[in-house]
Order: C-alpha cells, then structure tokens, then sequence
C-alpha cells in the first residue's frame, strides 16, 4: 500500500514539475533569454500553480458534496495533488526570481511581500505534508497551519487574478470563475456541516 501510494506520488510531483517547467520554457521561448521572457514565464508558471493548488484545495469539498467515485480519488490523492503544486509553485518561485534579481524587473512591494508570505506558506505545507509532522506538531496545529496556508494562498492568486482582469482578461477570467465556484463549494460545504450539527444538538436535547 505504502508503495503503491509512494509511486502516485512521485507520478504527481513529475508530472507538475514536467508541466511546470514547460510553461516556463515557453515563456523564454516567447520572451527568450530576457526580462520579458521571464515574465512571461513566471506568469504561465503561475497559472499551472494555481489549477494544481485548486485541485488539492477543493478535493475535499467536492468529495463531500458528490461522494465516491473519482471525487473520493481526488481526496486520497489530495496530498500528492498538494506536493505537485508546491514542486509547480517552486518553479514558478525561481521565474519569478529570475525576473526580479537577473534581469532587474521592477515590481510593486506589495508583491514582493505577498509573493514571498505565500512562498513561504507553501513551503511549510509541503514540508508538513507527511504523517511525522502531524504527529510532531499535533493534528490541531497541524491542520491550522494548513487551514491558513491554504486560505492565504487562495487569497493570493484570487487577488492576483483579480487585479489582472483589465489587462488580461483571457487568462484572468476563467481563473476567477474557478474561484467563485470554490468559493460556492465551500459555502455548500459548510451550510451541510452546520445543518449537521444543529440536528445532533435537537436531537440530544430531545432525548
């Protein structure tokens, strides 16, 4: 079982790298060897980050709102999906670097710092994502720092997207409709859960 599941996880951590690094060489290919191309590629780099860390974020969701089938695959596979968007992120981390420290890219501070605070989110979680950090750390602090992380990120990319809806509207409008229905999921999400446990609580005080 460990193997088998160690072997989806290398499956996911290539096939991010592979599609992240394309993206990247596609940006230099367009841009070539310049500050351009390296725009460029931190910008598609970033777009293969944000539908690997969707997938991860929202497996949960969708397995509990439409149970079984592929959506419970989805949620067993959640922590490999995670690590493929750390390993796509991490490429996306070092175009984004390239642009800034090589070819002197100017970029507004806010940026800079949300860029970072997410990078360094993302690293925890990958870090943490195995069953000796839960442990060391406790399930309630694992699952904060997660839970946070998480949010943060999303809130990342979503403002991001937001902020390139006038500029670029062909990549940033199907980004946030993807935001608005994960938005929708988790409201759904927690709308049942709530529904849940008002009806325990009825039925205890009834008893």
């Amino acid at each position: 079982m460990a193997r088998h599941y160690s072997i989806k996880l290398r499956a996911a951590i290539l096939t991010a790298l592979t599609l992240a690094l394309a993206a990247a060489c596609f940006g230099f290919w367009l841009g070539g060897w310049s500050e351009n191309g390296a725009v460029l590629a931190s910008r598609y780099t970033a777009r293969v980050s944000f539908y690997w860390f969707i997938a991860a974020w929202s497996a949960s969701s969708i397995a509990s709102i439409w149970p079984g089938g592929w959506r419970l695959q989805l949620l067993k596979r959640r922590r490999a999906i995670g690590l493929g968007f750390a390993t796509a992120f991490g490429v996306h981390f070092a175009t984004f670097f390239t642009a800034i420290y090589v070819f002197d890219h100017s970029s507004e501070i806010t940026k800079i710092i949300g860029g970072g605070i997410g990078y360094l989110f993302a690293a925890a979680m990958a870090a943490t994502s195995n069953d000796w950090s839960i442990k060391t750390l406790g399930p309630r602090r694992w699952k904060l720092l997660h839970a946070l992380g998480g949010w943060i990120l999303f809130a990342i990319f979503s403002l991001s997207y937001f902020n390139s809806l006038e500029p670029k509207p062909f990549s940033a409008i199907p980004a946030l409709l993807v935001v608005v229905v994960v938005i929708y999921l988790r409201l759904v999400v927690t709308t049942k859960r709530f529904r849940q446990h008002r009806s325990r609580h009825v039925t205890l005080l009834t008893q």
